[in-house]
């Protein structure tokens, strides 16, 4: 199938059911029902695109091509996955110059494009070849876990390495054994973004560069509230025991869920993990938060804590709330590594990862805050944050401390969580 094949007697079914990429493009382009899979089999078999465009005073012509513009582009990042895909693994085995990381679902096929582009001028320019992995976050660490297991010496380390995240970083039997040689440097730009002032986000031992964060802000289902009860605005709200057994968390987003478990922890301890694992209702994928658009009272949850990527989706709803925590969203840092003897075709290739572009792209594109001074990051007036902070990394063992704190919240969901 060709997008010249999404034509005006197509239903929204239709076209959602052979083209899944679609379903965000309409959504965006307010048809937001085809959001839930039961009223897109319903009314969707009943509208054509001809109809949808004329019912929502949209342009048949421009709705078709930008539709086909989502088809081409998820063809392009199948073709970029093949081309990065060899035997599974994350770190290249070959190139003169080795790229590897994990990046964010949402902005994976810009970046792609984007880095496709600085390498190819790479080895133009410098005659060398680039072996790089690029793979999706949504894969977890277990991969890269196993393969960092295998490293022997700073050689067989990538180049430049990026991720979200703590666990890959900060576990001594990891990536921490390489930067305790002295390995990395910092060549991030010395100033950060005024979003960030006073946060102290720079690697003061000059190791790791942080590049952008995943914040956690709240998706508030009004329809969950009690009469008279108000919308839960902080992350005190969340461990309190009015909502226990009414929260939805990110479990299975590792990297995300880390920073919630270690930042809880640092402020209120073990038993502020504890209360968290009381709120617990479920655990569930931000895209099943966001796209919710009917619950009855008591079905779902009150909160649910996502990634700020997904609050686009939920804005679609009139019956939830986005909510940025007063006392600050929680962040999960996206981390640069780079040899400390890259050569200078590496360290252009590191410097694509600090470049306005790739910044706009975290930024603009995926809602992930950028720490450039020169992006405009899209966020509400006045919005705070809860960082780790690097006295309590550099105190602990964050491969060891995170099981531990997994296992307290696990232990205290009753086995649930």
């Amino acid at each position: 199938m060709t997008p010249a094949q999404i034509t005006p007697e197509m239903t929204l079914f239709e076209v959602t059911e052979r083209y899944p990429e679609t379903i965000p493009v309409l959504v965006d382009q307010g048809f937001s029902h085809v959001a839930d899979p039961a009223r897109r089999a319903s009314h969707g078999k009943m509208v054509t695109l001809s109809q949808a465009a004329q019912m929502r005073g949209k342009d048949l012509d421009a709705l078709l091509a930008t539709l086909g513009g989502a088809v081409a582009a998820a063809k392009r990042s199948a073709d970029l996955t093949l081309q990065t895909a060899d035997d599974g693994r994350i770190f290249p085995a070959s190139g003169d110059i080795r790229v590897a990381g994990l990046v964010p679902c949402p902005v994976r096929l810009p970046l792609l494009e984007a880095f496709d582009a600085a390498r190819l001028e790479v080895e133009r320019k410098h005659g060398v070849t680039v072996g790089h992995r690029l793979a999706a976050a949504s894969i977890g660490m277990d991969a890269v876990q196993k393969e960092m297991a295998e490293l022997r010496d700073e050689a067989d380390l990538p180049h430049v390495f990026v991720s979200a995240g703590f666990e890959a970083f900060f576990d001594r039997r990891n990536l921490a054994r390489f930067k305790d040689r002295g390995v990395f440097v910092d060549r991030s730009p010395r100033g950060v973004n005024a979003d960030f002032a006073g946060l102290d986000l720079k690697d003061p031992d000059g190791h790791y560069a942080m590049i952008a964060v995943v914040a956690a802000v709240f998706l508030v289902d009004k329809a969950q509230l009690a009469e008279g009860e108000e919308i839960p605005r902080t992350w005190a709200d969340v461990l309190s025991p009015r909502l226990a057994r009414r929260v939805a968390l990110p479990v299975g987003d590792f990297d995300l869920f880390n920073g919630i478990l270690l930042t809880t922890w640092k402020r209120h301890g073990d038993e502020g993990v504890r209360a968290l694992a009381r709120s617990l209702l479920r655990s569930q994928h931000p895209s099943q938060a966001a796209g919710r658009f009917k619950a009855g009272r008591g079905e779902a949850p009150l909160v649910s804590v996502i990634p700020y990527f997904f609050s686009r989706m939920a804005r679609l709803n009139p019956g939830v709330e986005v909510v940025w925590p007063e006392d600050g969203a929680i962040i999960s840092p996206i981390f640069l590594l780079e040899r400390r003897d890259a050569p200078p075709a590496a360290r252009e290739l590191a410097d694509f990862f600090f470049s306005r572009a790739t910044g706009e792209i975290l930024s603009h594109r995926g809602l992930f805050p950028s720490l450039l001074p020169e992006v405009t990051n899209e966020l509400p007036a006045g919005a705070t944050w809860q960082w780790l902070g690097w006295d309590t990394i550099r105190e602990h063992d964050l491969g060891e401390l995170i099981p531990r704190l997994a296992g307290v919240f696990h232990d205290a969901t009753g086995g649930e969580g």
